[in-house]
């Protein structure tokens, strides 16, 4: 309900900027972090904008969900590992959790702003898309700023290293053996060891 007000009073944003900008032909530009056009409101937008007659150019970056977990040196696919990505929001139409794929041991799930649910979608990974308990977890805090930490666990312990670690949006969950590929026992020291790394693990 909270981000649909959000949006509402935003569209009401919309509606006063252009009555007042556009018959001045002035050029704007609507910067937005995160991704918009991925679980967020790009399209809804643009639409919006379009009955004032104005036709947005859209200029695209690259997804959270792809960069975010490279970034901690977790590669999305990797030959032999994994041959199939899926994207999952953390919060369906009125606020529901989203129906869950079937395990396949070579696929990534990437969840984004999912970790205010992280106990809850674990468990239901679990029991309801026979996930095992020993599948590997991360999850990516603060992609890209100075601050980035990344937290490794299993289906069974992430909950819980994320709590321990107080773990906090924006935060990107990857799901999957690729977790592990790349990372090495040196990461695991709670320091900078590499630019953008701060990797804790427990258990």
């Amino acid at each position: 309900m909270y981000s649909w007000i959000c949006f509402f009073l935003f569209v009401s944003l919309i509606d006063r900027l252009y009555k007042n900008v556009n018959p001045h032909n002035f050029v704007t530009c609507n910067g937005m972090a995160g991704d918009p056009f991925v679980f967020g409101r790009g399209g809804e937008e643009v639409l919006e904008f379009r009955k004032f007659g104005v036709e947005p150019t859209v200029v695209p970056g690259v997804s959270a969900a792809f960069s975010a977990p490279l970034l901690a040196s977790i590669p999305v696919t990797h030959r032999s590992i994994s041959n199939q990505v899926v994207m999952c929001t953390g919060y369906g139409r009125n606020n529901t959790s989203p129906d869950l794929i079937q395990y396949h041991k070579e696929q990534t799930v990437v969840f984004l702003m999912a970790v205010g649910r992280l106990r809850e979608l674990c468990e239901k990974m679990v029991t309801l898309a026979n996930y095992p308990m020993q599948t590997p977890v991360g999850i990516v805090e603060r992609a890209g700023c100075p601050d980035q930490r990344t937290v490794v666990g299993t289906m069974e312990n992430i909950a819980d290293l994320a709590e321990k670690y107080n773990v906090r949006p924006p935060s990107t969950i990857v799901v999957g053996d690729v977790v592990n590929v790349l990372l090495t026992e040196g990461d695991f020291v709670g320091e900078m060891k590499r630019p953008h790394m701060d990797v804790m693990e427990a258990g």
